[in-house]
């Protein structure tokens, strides 16, 4: 019975033996699995790109330059278009400078049309003829203020403009007394009674009359010559002397003022 005993408890202690060995070996296998698991898991997370995002050569580089080349080209596709704009406005430029030679060209045109056709139209003779009604004067026009052009009837002042010639201020004078049985006599004696709008006509050698209008009135002193320049108009001026300013009746002695009629053509 003893020995029988023996072997059966020998047999448990194997038994036992074996399972705790079992249980180990699964300890193990689970401890390893566990282990191997965590690895894994530990691989993945190295292998995802986490790090790549992390990693800035590449990623940000690559960018850059892109980049950069994109503002390159956009500064050059800029560039262009301004050069083109420049050029533009170098032309505006250009034709702004040159416009106003057009208007010269067509002003130096027209004078040069007006002087023609006033040379066509210009009387061979300059003697012309002077008629105020408004104080009933009707006389010639001689060229030149020499005292035998002023004895005839008025005179012309030399170097000034003709009726027949655009922008000319045409400059006649006559005595205020004249001599007695010519065409001077007390010609321009009423000269200061012609008021703002009486007429005056001027006949030409060709018989082409001129009509004018009176416009203003001048006093200035014999020294002033400024009333015979051109006025940038169209006009006739009718001088004669008075004795002072404001004094239109004395007759003399000393005839110290122009007295100056103007009128305009209309």
């Amino acid at each position: 019975m003893r020995g029988r005993f023996g072997w059966i408890g020998a047999g448990v202690l194997l038994v036992g033996l074996v399972g705790v060995l079992l249980v180990g070996f699964t300890a193990v296998a689970q401890t390893t699995n566990l282990l191997g698991g965590s690895e894994t898991a530990q691989t993945e997370r190295a292998v995802e790109p986490t790090g790549a995002k992390q990693d800035p050569p590449k990623p940000v580089q690559e960018p850059e330059t892109e980049v950069t080349e994109q503002e390159e080209t956009k500064q050059e596709e800029t560039d262009e278009p301004d050069e083109e704009i420049s050029n533009e406005e170098q032309a505006e430029a250009a034709e702004t400078f040159s416009a106003p030679k057009e208007p010269a060209s067509a002003s130096a045109s027209a004078s040069a049309s007006a002087s023609a056709s006033a040379s066509a139209s210009a009387p061979a003779d300059t003697t012309m003829t002077l008629d105020i009604p408004a104080i009933g004067v009707s006389v010639g026009v001689y060229e030149g203020t020499a005292e035998d052009s002023l004895t005839a009837g008025t005179g012309h002042l030399s170097g000034t403009g003709y009726p027949w010639i655009p922008g000319s201020n045409t400059y006649i004078a006559g005595h205020r007394l004249g001599y007695p049985g010519t065409g001077s006599d007390h010609i321009f004696y009423d000269l200061p009674s012609l008021g703002i709008g009486d007429e005056v006509f001027l006949t030409d050698a060709n018989g082409k009359t001129y009509t004018y209008a009176v416009s203003e009135i001048l006093e200035v002193p014999i020294t002033d010559l400024s009333v015979t320049a051109p006025v940038g108009r169209d006009v006739v001026s009718l001088q004669t002397c008075i004795e002072d300013y404001g004094d239109y009746w004395s007759e003399g002695p000393n005839w110290n003022v122009r007295y100056v009629v103007r009128a305009d053509k209309v």
